[in-house]
């Protein structure tokens, strides 16, 4: 009978050998996907380290800089979707796809789930779209 060579003291090697998900204690800019609630839509997410915008004019302010969040083209707090999305990444024209599907859904389907962040999905709705 032969026993492994590492000893239970070791446990930080070993986590390090067999350990498969993400680091989400320090954030990585890109793109993501993410559902914020129970039988809402799945967002595309963007994130970024760099100065605020103006949440009016939509110009660069001269502050500090921090971790920023768009969801679907709309801001939306870090702290809301960061680590949540951690383990979900996209391209960016697969974000790009859900920012149009949200800019569709606003002027052909105001009642759908797919118009407003956050709305629940109705599936005996005849107004919401279908996702295929």
């Amino acid at each position: 009978m032969s026993r492994v060579p590492a000893t239970y003291a070791d446990a930080q090697a070993v986590m390090a050998r067999t350990f498969r998900g993400v680091d989400a204690s320090e954030p990585v800019a890109g793109f993501y996907k993410v559902r914020l609630g129970r039988d809402t839509i799945i967002l595309g997410v963007r994130l970024w380290f760099g100065p605020p915008h103006d949440p009016e004019t939509g110009e660069v302010m001269d502050r500090s800089w921090r971790w920023q969040a768009e969801a679907n083209g709309e801001p939306v707090d870090f702290d809301v979707v960061w680590p949540r999305c951690a383990g979900e990444p996209i391209t960016e024209a697969e974000y790009r796809t859900f920012v149009a599907r949200q800019e569709w859904a606003r002027q052909h389907a105001p009642d759908s789930a797919y118009a407003e962040r956050g709305r629940k999905v109705d599936r005996l709705s005849t107004s919401t779209p279908l996702p295929f």
